[in-house]
């Protein structure tokens, strides 16, 4: 697959949602070795048309930032992708990995507020573009946010 196309193509048509959440044609498939459903490789996203491309698009960070903002108010499947998004460039963050780093404190409060508004959806499941259906996510979520309170001091929850 060539991610520089895809990408390209993604900023070209106003489309970098449809690729962060999978929806095809920006459909990324998840390693069979995943013991977990996901919409898309979501690090390999992040680090290969994200990170990679930060000097070749213009205001490419500024744009991944206002698409996670949108994801996390749009729905409840969208939020949990952003969250997806949002562990992702932690981890890397973390790692030294990252070309930029995310203000967590504000995309946290944003979070917090759109998971109390999905909680009841989140509890039960949702379905990603590619099909597969996520039990329960607000599990995950939980989980993360152990690890946000502990490290971060703040709460997605």
């Amino acid at each position: 697959m060539d991610l520089i196309k895809l990408m390209d193509t993604a900023v070209e048509k106003n489309e970098i949602i449809r690729l962060l959440c999978g929806e095809k044609p920006y459909e990324i498939d998840v390693t069979e070795f995943t013991n977990d459903v996901f919409p898309t490789e979501v690090n390999y996203v992040l680090v290969n048309c994200i990170y990679n491309r930060i000097n070749d698009v213009p205001n490419l960070e500024i744009i991944f930032i206002n698409c996670l903002k949108e994801m996390i108010q749009k729905d409840a499947m969208s939020l949990y992708i952003a969250i997806l998004y949002f562990d992702a460039c932690i981890f890397q963050e973390e790692n030294g990995n990252a070309t930029f780093c995310i203000n967590k404190k504000e995309l946290s409060e944003i979070i917090r507020t759109s998971v109390d508004y999905y909680k009841n959806t989140l509890s039960n499941q949702i379905q990603f573009p590619n099909g597969l259906i996520k039990h329960n996510p607000l599990k995950n979520i939980e989980n993360f946010n152990k690890y946000y309170e502990k490290r971060y001091s703040f709460s997605i929850v």
